[in-house]
Order: structure tokens, then C-alpha cells, then sequence
């Protein structure tokens, strides 16, 4: 199996964290010239990252590539068992997108001081908070994972969305963007502290590094 994209995007993240915890062999691969040629537009129409590609199967989008990953190895599977279960792990991870990364992703533009929209800044970094007190609603405690004891989907979207708070709330003068948030600032604690989620979280800090400069 092959994707295409960098861990660093939120997106292909979710889709590698699915691989690696069924354990599936693949290859994460930069699309060649970038995502605008023509090569990459016609296994991708939208010219965006992740794209897989399993034998004659193409996909984009990261929800249906993940979807995909656990029907076809169905062993470890992400999805809970029973419909609740399910139902709240698939709620967790649209709240970690919707409400949590898909704001603060939207201050990347407003780093740089001298550009600033002081009044979106505001806006942004509220809604931040209360997606994150949203998210910390729903996290079951009693173990390492979003759900509790076992990896879920949740956790594939949790992780990336909350790479991207402590990664660029900093760059607004947030020092603790988890405070108040107790359960998601002891999730975050421990996806730092299990073997797999360690290691996406150290790829994408290093690759944050190289590609923002700090």
C-alpha cells in the first residue's frame, strides 16, 4: 500500500496512525513535483494530500482511506463493536476535526506579528478553548486512549488536532493551551508517552521544524 502526502498534514496522519497500529506494510511517498500535476490530479482530482493507493484501488480523502484501511484489515479494528461505542469514537474524531483542528489550523496565516488580524487571533484562539472543552467532555478516562483502553479512530484525528494546538497557540501567547482541560491535557500526556503516538508525535515535531522554522 502507498500514500501519498507527509505525516505532517493532519489528514495523512490519520491514515498512518491506522496503518501502523494494524501493523499493515506501506510506503508514505511525496507526490513527485508536487500535488498539481498531472499524474497526481488524476489519481486525486482535488490535489490534495492524503492519496492511497493499494494495488489498482485509489482513494482520496483521509475518512474514507481510514475507513478502507480498517474494512480491509479488519484485525485491531478502529471501529468499536457495539453501535454506542462506535457512534462516540466517530463523534470524538469529527469534534477533533471540526471543532478543534480545523480552527486553529486557520491561524496559521497570523504568525507573523506584523500581519496579524488581532481580532480574528481572538476569535480563533476562543474557539480553540471551546473545542477543546467540547473534546474533553467526551474522552474517556481510565486509560491511554480517547476511548479508554483500546485505539480507536478517535485517536486518529485526536492526535494530529492536538499536535496543531500546542504547536501554534504558543505563537499567540498561550502558554498552557490545555489548561482547564483536564482530561485532554492528560490524553495529550499520554499519547506523548505510548510507543506508537510517540513517534508520529516526534515526525511531525521535526517536521514542523523544517517547514515553519521553529
Amino acid at each position: 500500500m502507498k500514500v501519498y502526502g507527509a505525516i505532517l498534514s493532519p489528514f495523512v496522519c490519520r491514515a498512518l496512525l491506522a496503518l501502523r497500529h494494524k501493523g499493515v506494510k506501506h510506503e508514505v511517498i511525496m507526490p513527485k513535483d508536487g500535488m498539481k500535476t498531472p499524474e497526481y490530479l488524476a489519481m486525486n482530482p482535488m490535489g490534495k494530500m492524503p492519496t492511497m493507493k493499494d494495488g489498482a484501488t485509489v482513494l482520496p480523502e483521509s475518512s474514507v482511506i481510514v475507513e478502507y484501511i480498517n474494512a480491509k484489515y479488519p484485525k485491531k479494528s478502529i471501529i468499536p463493536a457495539s453501535a454506542k461505542a462506535a457512534g462516540m469514537a466517530r463523534l470524538i474524531a469529527t469534534i477533533s476535526d471540526l471543532y478543534v483542528q480545523g480552527v486553529v489550523t486557520s491561524l496559521f496565516g497570523q504568525r507573523d506579528p506584523k500581519k496579524r488580524d488581532k481580532k480574528l487571533v481572538k476569535e480563533k484562539l476562543a474557539e480553540t478553548q471551546k473545542g477543546l472543552a467540547i473534546l474533553d467532555g467526551y474522552l474517556t478516562p481510565g486509560g491511554p486512549w480517547a476511548m479508554g483502553k483500546k485505539f480507536t479512530i478517535a485517536d486518529c484525528y485526536a492526535l494530529p488536532a492536538l499536535f496543531f494546538v500546542q504547536l501554534v497557540t504558543p505563537s499567540f501567547g498561550v502558554k498552557d493551551p490545555f489548561a482547564g482541560h483536564k482530561k485532554v491535557k492528560k490524553y495529550w500526556a499520554s499519547l506523548k508517552r505510548e510507543p506508537m503516538t510517540k513517534q508520529a508525535i516526534k515526525e511531525m515535531t521535526v517536521m514542523a521544524k523544517q517547514f515553519f522554522g521553529s
